[in-house]
C-alpha cells in the first residue's frame, strides 16, 4: 500500500501498455488494502489517513488514461464481438438476476474494467463475475489484451489477463462477502475462497455434446457431468431457445426438451445412471440424405493438413488424415479414412471407413491471432485461382507465382501446417480438447467435410466422351460403368464423363487405387445402410465426394461411408444382385448365367442399333481408341496367359472377353461403314497405296507451290502459290503446267519437277478465304487414304483363336488351372450370346431362355447345343462327329419327354413334382409369383398347374412337346452351321427330316409347314 505509484507504472508502461499497467497496479493495491485491514486495522487507518490523498490522484489518473482509450478499445471489442469470440452467452433469465441485492461492477471496479467485463462477457454484478467460469473469460480476453501485445509471447499475455481476472475476484469476494452456501444457481457455485494464485481450472465434462452445446451449458454455470445429470431440463429447454434465438436460430419447446433431455440422459449414461437405451431411442438418424445434399455448406478443410499415404500394415491400401476447420468457433475436427472389409454384404469387397479422432481447440494464448474478415479491407479479385479452361481441347492454363494478389499482406505464411480463413494459425495453436466433443454435419459451425479434392477424373485419360465410354464399358463387361460419372461439360463437342478405369482393363487403374474416393460403396435399397456421403461437381469437368454425418459422432467413433448413385445405377444393382427386381422378383443376378445371357442379348441390340446410327467420323473415333489405347493392352495379356497364368486373375478373364467383343464390333462398325460409303457414291473402295503410282498426282485447278521457275530468263523467277490451268506433255512425255497467278497473270512450260503440293506454312501471307478452301481441298484429297486405313483398321482386330489353344489341350488331359477354365467357359458364354443374337436378328428362334415359352427341359437341351456350337468354332472339332453328337442331345431330351409323359398315364397316385416340373411353364398372372402350367391339349389350349395335374392326371400332348420344345428348339441351332454331305454316303450330315426321325415324332403335318418356312435358310457361321 506504501509503494510509489508513480515509479511502478513508469517500469509498467515500459512493458506493457499504460492502461493496462494502471488498471493492474491499482487492484493490486486495493487488494493490499484489503488484506491489511484485516490483518492491521489501526494501522490500516493511520495509512489511509495518511495516502488518501495519493489514492484518489492515481485513481483520477487512471480513470483520465480510460477515457482517453476507451474508443480505440471499443472498436476492438467490437470486432471481436462481430467474429464470434464472446465466451460467455447469458439468456435473457440470467441478466434478470441483476436484482437490488446485486453488487454492481461499477461499484468496486473502474470504468474501464467495468466496460471490458461488459462488452466482452456481458457480466454485470460481482455475483456474475464469481460464478462465471474463469478459464472462458481468460481465454476471451487473451484475444483482446493479445492486439495491444503483438511482440509479447502468448504465455506472457495470458499471465496479464490471469492477474487482471484475479484481482477481480477478490474485489468482488469481498464486496458480496461469498460463501459456498450464499450463491444459488442451477449448478452448486464456485469455491468460497480463493486459494491459489491462479484462477482454478474448470472440469471437464464427458457427456457427448457438440461445441456449440457445450459452451451454452458452460455459461449456464455447469460445470460438471454431476450438475448436468440432476439439472432442470425443462429450465434448460427455455434458455436454450433464448441463447439460440441470438444467433437467429429458432426451435420450439418440443426441441430444445428433447435436447436437454438428452443432454441429462447422456450425462446419467456417463455417471454409470441410466444403460444407455433411453439415448440410442431419443437420437433419430436419416438413412438416406435428402436431393438438397449437395448444396449443404461445405467446411473449410486444411489442405496441408490433409494426407493420403499407402499404409503397409495393411497391404500398402491407402490411409487418409482428414484436418477440417470451424471458422466460426476456432475448431478443428481430426478423421482418418481407413480401408478395411465392407459391411455391406459379404462379397462387397473392400470398404472405406471413417474414425473421428476428436477436436482440438485454440489455445487460450493464440486468440491474439485472430482476425476478423470485415476488419480487413476488400480481398483481391485475384483470390479466386486464376484459371482458363479451352472448351476444344480441354486445357486449363492457371497464372501462379509470387505476390500475384494485392491483399497478401493480409495473410499468414503459406505453412504447411497453416490454418484459418487467413492462414493466422498453426496446428501448435490448438490444443486437443478436454471435453467430449462430438461431431455432425447438422451441429452449428459444421457441415461436409471433403473425402479428397476429386473423385475423378485422375489422369487425362480418365475423361472421355460418352460414346467411347458406352463402347468401353460394353467391351469390358459392363464394369467402367460402376464407376462413371456425368458432367456439365463437353469434350469436343460431345458430352463428357469422367471414369478412372483403366483402358486395357476396364478396372480401376493405379492411381485410382491410391486414393480413397473408388473404397466407397454404395446403399442400395438396403434402408438399414446410411448414406452418409454425397457426390458434387466442385467444377464442370470433375466430381468429388463429400462426407456427411447426420448421427452425431463421439471421439474415437467409425462408421462405414456409403453413396446413394441413385436410379440410374439400377441396372447395374440388378446385374450385382441387390436391385428391386431382385429383391421383390426374385430376379436373378450375372452370376447366373442364362440370366445374364439374357441381359448381354438385349444390350448387343441396343448397341448395334447405336452403331447403325454413327456417322463415319464417329466410326473413326472408335477404332482410333480401340486401337491407341485398347487393343495393344488386352492383345499382349491374353496372348499369354495361357502359360502363365496361375492364380484367379478377373481383370484377365473381363480382358479375354472384351477380345472376343471387339471382334463382333469390327463387324458391325465395318457394315455400318460400307452403308455410308455407298449413300456418299463411293461405294467402290479406294485402290491401296501404290496401285496409280504412275498417273498424274496433279489436276487442272489444283493449287500448287512453284519454286523458281522460269530459270535463266530476263524476267525473275517465280516462287509462291499458284492454280494450275491446263496439264500438257513435253516432247519428252512429261508433264508441264500452265499455272495462273494470283495477279491474274500466267507463267506457262511449268515442269513438274519444280511444282509441289502446299503445306500449311506456304499460306502464311495468303487471304484467309484461300487457306480455307485449300483445307477443305486437302481433306477431301485425303479422305480416299483414310478410309483405306479405315478398312485395313477392322482387320486388325479379327478374332484369333490361337490363343485358346493351349487350353483346349490343357482340358483335354486335365491339366489346365482355375483360372484357365474359367477363362473357357465365360468365352463359351460370349460364343453363345453371339449365337443367339444371330438367331435372334434372323428371326429363327423366338425369345430363347424364356420361361413362358420353353420349358426348363427345352431350356437344357438349348443350352447343351448352344455350348456344342460353341466349343466347336473355339477348338475346332469334326463335322461328322459334332453332327453325331447334336443328334444324340435331341433324342436323349424327345426320350425323356417320352418317358415323363407316359409315366403320367400309368402311374398311381404318387408321382415326383420335379419331373413333372420340367416340362411346366411359368405363365405370368396378377400375382407376384407365376404359376407353373402344363400343355394337355395345345390345340384347345388345355393347360393345367402343376398341383392341379398331379390331383387328376391326364396325358400331355406329347407331339406338341416334341415339335415345340425339341424340333423348334435344335434345327435353328443347327441351321447356324454349312454342314456339307456325309464323307460315307455324300448325302447331308443333317436334315430337318433325319432330326424328326431321330426325336421319333410321328405327326409331320406341322413339319411339312414348318419346312416350308425354314427352307431358306443360309448358314450363318463357319468355322
Amino acid at each position: 500500500p506504501n509503494s510509489n505509484n508513480v515509479r511502478q507504472r513508469k517500469i509498467f508502461h515500459d512493458i506493457y501498455r499504460p492502461e493496462y499497467a494502471n488498471q493492474s497496479i491499482l487492484s493490486w493495491k486495493r487488494v493490499a488494502e484489503s488484506w491489511y485491514r484485516k490483518i492491521a486495522p489501526a494501522e490500516s487507518a493511520d495509512r489511509i489517513q495518511t495516502n488518501g490523498t495519493q489514492d484518489v490522484e492515481v485513481a483520477s489518473e487512471m480513470e483520465e488514461i480510460s477515457v482517453e482509450n476507451q474508443a480505440r478499445l471499443e472498436s476492438i471489442h467490437n470486432s471481436h464481438e462481430r467474429n464470434g469470440t464472446r465466451v460467455i452467452e447469458r439468456s435473457s433469465e440470467m441478466e434478470e438476476e441483476n436484482s437490488d441485492d446485486s453488487v454492481l461492477l461499477k461499484s468496486i471496479l473502474s470504468t474501464h474494467e467495468v466496460f471490458t467485463l461488459k462488452k466482452n462477457c456481458n457480466i454485470n454484478t460481482a455475483q456474475q463475475l464469481l460464478a462465471a467460469d474463469g478459464k472462458d473469460i481468460i481465454r476471451c480476453l487473451a484475444g483482446i489484451v493479445g492486439v495491444n501485445f503483438c511482440g509479447r509471447n502468448g504465455n506472457e499475455v495470458e499471465c496479464i489477463v490471469e492477474g487482471m481476472l484475479y484481482s477481480w475476484m477478490l474485489r468482488a469476494q469481498e464486496a458480496v462477502q461469498v460463501d459456498e452456501s450464499s450463491t444459488e444457481t442451477l449448478s452448486s457455485a464456485p469455491p468460497a475462497g480463493v486459494i491459489s494464485t491462479r484462477p482454478e481450472s474448470r472440469p471437464a465434462l464427458q457427456t457427448q455434446l457438440s461445441y456449440f452445446d457445450l459452451q451454452f451449458i458452460r455459461s449456464q454455470h455447469i460445470s460438471s457431468d454431476e450438475q448436468l445429470a440432476n439439472s432442470d431440463h425443462l429450465l434448460l429447454a427455455h434458455r436454450y431457445i433464448a441463447y439460440l434465438g441470438k444467433m437467429s436460430k429458432q426451435t420450439f419447446l418440443a426441441g430444445a426438451l428433447e435436447v436437454t433431455n438428452m443432454w441429462r440422459q447422456g450425462a446419467r449414461l456417463v455417471l454409470g445412471l441410466s444403460s444407455g437405451e433411453d439415448i440410442c431411442d431419443s437420437l433419430s438418424q436419416n438413412s438416406r440424405l435428402g436431393k438438397d445434399s449437395g448444396q449443404y455448406e461445405l467446411m473449410n478443410t486444411v489442405p496441408n493438413l490433409c494426407r493420403t499415404e499407402a499404409d503397409e500394415e495393411n497391404n500398402g491400401l491407402p490411409r487418409r488424415t482428414i484436418f477440417t476447420y470451424d471458422r466460426s468457433n476456432y475448431v478443428l475436427y481430426e478423421f482418418t479414412v481407413s480401408v478395411k472389409n465392407s459391411m455391406c454384404s459379404p462379397d462387397a469387397g473392400n470398404g472405406a471407413f471413417l474414425t473421428y479422432k476428436g477436436a482440438k481447440v485454440l489455445r487460450a494464448s493464440s486468440m491474439w491471432k485472430k482476425k476478423d474478415p470485415r476488419d480487413i479491407p476488400t480481398m483481391s479479385q485475384t483470390r479466386k485461382p486464376l484459371e482458363a479452361i479451352f472448351s476444344t481441347s480441354g486445357a486449363t492454363v492457371t497464372l501462379k507465382g509470387n505476390n500475384i494478389h494485392g491483399d497478401r499482406r493480409h495473410y499468414g505464411p503459406d505453412n504447411d501446417d497453416s490454418v484459418g480463413l487467413y492462414r493466422e494459425f498453426t496446428l501448435d495453436d490448438f490444443i486437443d480438447a478436454e471435453d467430449n466433443i462430438t461431431f455432425s454435419s447438422k451441429h452449428l459451425g459444421c457441415a461436409l467435410i471433403e473425402l479428397e479434392s476429386r473423385y475423378a477424373p485422375l489422369l487425362p485419360a480418365d475423361r472421355k466422351t460418352d460414346l467411347l465410354l458406352s463402347v468401353k464399358d460394353f467391351i469390358f463387361s459392363h464394369e467402367p460403368s460402376s464407376w462413371r460419372f456425368d458432367v456439365t461439360e463437353e469434350l469436343n463437342g460431345h458430352p463428357q464423363v469422367v471414369d478412372f478405369t483403366d483402358d486395357t482393363t476396364g478396372a480401376p487403374h493405379d492411381v485410382a487405387k491410391s486414393h480413397m474416393s473408388m473404397y466407397v460403396n454404395e446403399v442400395g435399397h438396403n434402408m438399414e445402410l446410411v448414406e452418409n456421403v454425397t457426390a458434387c461437381m466442385p467444377s464442370s469437368r470433375a466430381v468429388a465426394y463429400y462426407i456427411h454425418i447426420d448421427k452425431p459422432m463421439a471421439k474415437g467413433e467409425t462408421v462405414e461411408l456409403l453413396v446413394n448413385y441413385k436410379e440410374h445405377y439400377e441396372q447395374m444393382r440388378e446385374r450385382r444382385g441387390y436391385g428391386k427386381a431382385n429383391l421383390l422378383d426374385g430376379v436373378k443376378s450375372d452370376a447366373h448365367d442364362i440370366t445374364r445371357v439374357q441381359r448381354n442379348l438385349n444390350d448387343r441390340f441396343l448397341v448395334e442399333a447405336s452403331i447403325l446410327k454413327f456417322t463415319e467420323d464417329e466410326i473413326r473415333q472408335v477404332m482410333d481408341f480401340f486401337k491407341t489405347r485398347v487393343y495393344d493392352g488386352v492383345k499382349a495379356a491374353t496372348s499369354t496367359f495361357a502359360t502363365s497364368c496361375k492364380e484367379d486373375d478377373s481383370n484377365l478373364l473381363r480382358q479375354c472377353i472384351a477380345r472376343r467383343r471387339m471382334h463382333w464390333l469390327s463387324k458391325i462398325l465395318r457394315n455400318r461403314f460400307h452403308e455410308l460409303l455407298g449413300r456418299g457414291g463411293s461405294s467402290s473402295l479406294p485402290l491401296p497405296d501404290g496401285s496409280d503410282s504412275e498417273e498424274c498426282i496433279f489436276h487442272r485447278g489444283m493449287l500448287v507451290f512453284v519454286h523458281g521457275w522460269p530459270k535463266n530468263q530476263p524476267r525473275p523467277a517465280f516462287t509462291g502459290l499458284a492454280t494450275i490451268k491446263s496439264i500438257s506433255k513435253d516432247k519428252h512425255n512429261r508433264n508441264v503446267f500452265e499455272v495462273s497467278l494470283s495477279d491474274g497473270k500466267y507463267v506457262e512450260s511449268v515442269p513438274e519437277a519444280v511444282v509441289t503440293t502446299p503445306t500449311h506454312d506456304d499460306f502464311k501471307d495468303v487471304p484467309k478465304r484461300t487457306y480455307s478452301n485449300w483445307m477443305k481441298w486437302n481433306k477431301q484429297q485425303d479422305l480416299p487414304r483414310m478410309r483405306l486405313k479405315m478398312l485395313k483398321g477392322f482387320d486388325t482386330f479379327q478374332w484369333d483363336p490361337s490363343f485358346v489353344w493351349d487350353i483346349s489341350a490343357g482340358l483335354a488331359t486335365g491339366s489346365s488351372s482355375e483360372t484357365q477354365t474359367n477363362i473357357f467357359q465365360s468365352l463359351r458364354w460370349e460364343l453363345v450370346e453371339e449365337l443367339l443374337f444371330l438367331l435372334t436378328k434372323n428371326k429363327r428362334l423366338s425369345h430363347p431362355f424364356d420361361e413362358k415359352i420353353w420349358c426348363p427341359l427345352s431350356v437344357s437341351l438349348l443350352t447343351k447345343c448352344l455350348h456344342l456350337i460353341a466349343d466347336f468354332l473355339l477348338m475346332g472339332r469334326d463335322q461328322q462327329i459334332l453332327c453325331k453328337t447334336f443328334m444324340g442331345l435331341a433324342r436323349d431330351a424327345a426320350n425323356t419327354m417320352k418317358n415323363i409323359i407316359n409315366e403320367s398315364v400309368n402311374a398311381s397316385t404318387n408321382q415326383d413334382l420335379s419331373r413333372f416340373g420340367s416340362l411346366a411353364f411359368v405363365e405370368k398372372s396378377n400375382e407376384q409369383e407365376g404359376a407353373h402350367v402344363l400343355i394337355v391339349e395345345a390345340v384347345n389350349i388345355n393347360k393345367l398347374t402343376v398341383e392341379e395335374y398331379l390331383n387328376d392326371p391326364q396325358p400331355l400332348d406329347l407331339d406338341w412337346y416334341l415339335i415345340h420344345q425339341v424340333i423348334l428348339a435344335v434345327h435353328p441351332l443347327a441351321s447356324l452351321i454349312d454342314w456339307g454331305p456325309s464323307s460315307d454316303t455324300g448325302n447331308p450330315l443333317y436334315s430337318i427330316e433325319r432330326l424328326c426321325e431321330d426325336v421319333g415324332l410321328g405327326d409331320t403335318s406341322y413339319l411339312n409347314f414348318y419346312t416350308s418356312k425354314v427352307q431358306e435358310w443360309r448358314p450363318l457361321v463357319c468355322k
